[in-house]
């Protein structure tokens, strides 16, 4: 009897993934599968709300947090990690990072959050002055407008130097901490991500992802898929939905409630 209830689990989870409605299989985007609880933006309707993405000329998989935009790197779904960098890195030269967007992850948000393998680092751009604090690197490959100079503090400083420095702008970002020894050097240095500060910025940071929410786990329970619809009411919108075999439901499917409980995310 023992073998039989440890194959179960298992066929349990063939029979859950056989039922996955078509509006929620995954899709791949530049070579990377986008599977549940992630999903495309306006192409599926499974998905954890946060957790939408987008495909860029089907080539560049986008995670938009705060109206910016960052590039997936990779997502380990057994981890519950997915890797980014902003994808304002990709627009300037590699040893000129110029980016506009602090990320601020709400410490109460339920569905993102950094990880312990981050850290940050803090550009301040064009400064009149120049900034004098012995952790400050100059960018001095870089040219600011006018003349002016950029710096990156690999401590991340606080932000207040910008003021004391007469700095015009700003920015705080993360970075792996592993990575953080390679800001150094001009833009000779290695092409690697401990060969310049753009690469290092490049290489992104982590993010860990919440697989579970009460709402998702009562439709999960219940051999459905959890997602959102737009909502066809006067409100608009969008509505919870719990994907069934047999079509989408309110709250979770009928047949089989709280039979099983999956682990498959």
């Amino acid at each position: 009897m023992a073998p039989l209830l440890l194959l179960l689990p298992a066929l349990v989870l063939v029979a859950v993934a056989d039922a996955l409605p078509s509006s929620c299989s995954n899709v791949t985007c530049g070579g990377q599968v986008v599977q549940y609880p992630f999903s495309l933006l306006n192409k599926s309707d499974c998905g954890y709300p946060g957790l939408g993405l987008v495909c860029e000329d089907n080539a560049t998989l986008i995670l938009p947090v705060q109206a910016h935009r960052y590039r997936v790197v990779s997502i380990d779904y057994q981890a519950h990690t997915v890797a980014v960098s902003d994808a304002d890195v990709d627009e300037y030269a590699i040893g000129c990072p110029r980016l506009h967007m602090n990320l601020t992850i709400d410490t109460t948000s339920y569905w993102l959050q950094l990880t312990p393998s981050d850290s940050n680092v803090t550009f301040l751009y064009n400064c009149d002055k120049n900034v004098s604090l012995s952790t400050a690197v100059e960018l001095s490959w870089c040219q600011g407008d006018g003349g002016k100079r950029w710096y990156v503090l690999p401590d991340g400083g606080t932000g207040a130097e910008a003021y004391e420095y007469e700095c015009e702008e700003v920015v705080v970002a993360p970075v792996l901490t592993v990575h953080k020894e390679g800001i150094v050097g001009g833009p000779g240095a290695p092409a690697s991500p401990n060969g310049s500060i753009g690469e290092v910025v490049r290489a992104g940071f982590q993010l860990m992802y919440n697989a579970h929410s009460r709402q998702c786990d009562g439709c999960e329970r219940s051999g459905g898929w959890c997602g959102y619809r737009h909502n066809q009411t006067g409100a608009g919108g969008m509505k919870f939905s719990c994907f069934c075999d047999n079509g989408p439901k309110a709250d979770h499917c009928v047949s089989g409630y709280g039979m099983f409980a999956r682990r498959d995310t």
